[in-house]
């Protein structure tokens, strides 16, 4: 009985959620669009590749930040596997290096 009623819970949430999706489609309202280009900071008079530039920008550039603070703490952790004799230290050690530089590259892939 806690099985049909859970199911019969799940299956109203996602009715609701699709007639949600289907009037704001209908209405014109992208509600993600805006509220990724709100956050980002994206300019409306920018025009085509340059409103993908401008979001990318604005997006990858916390994610740098927060990678470049948790990096040195993931490089830590691996030394301090290495020393304990963790064969996995040296991939910690590598991984948080390796997502550093490939979020601090992505500005530069975009543009």
């Amino acid at each position: 009985m806690t099985t049909t009623s859970n199911s019969s819970g799940r299956t109203r949430l996602l009715v609701g959620f699709g007639v949600a999706s289907v009037l704001a489609l209908v209405a014109g309202i992208d509600p993600t669009a805006e509220i990724v280009r709100k956050a980002a900071d994206i300019p409306e008079r920018a025009d085509g590749l340059g409103k993908f530039v401008n979001a990318s920008r604005a997006l990858v550039e916390p994610a740098t930040i927060a990678m470049a603070a948790i990096a040195p703490l993931a490089c830590i952790v691996g030394a301090g596997a290495v020393m304990f004799g963790n064969r996995r230290g040296m991939t910690i050690i590598g991984a948080a290096l390796g997502t550093l530089v490939f979020c601090a590259s992505l500005t530069g892939i975009v543009a």
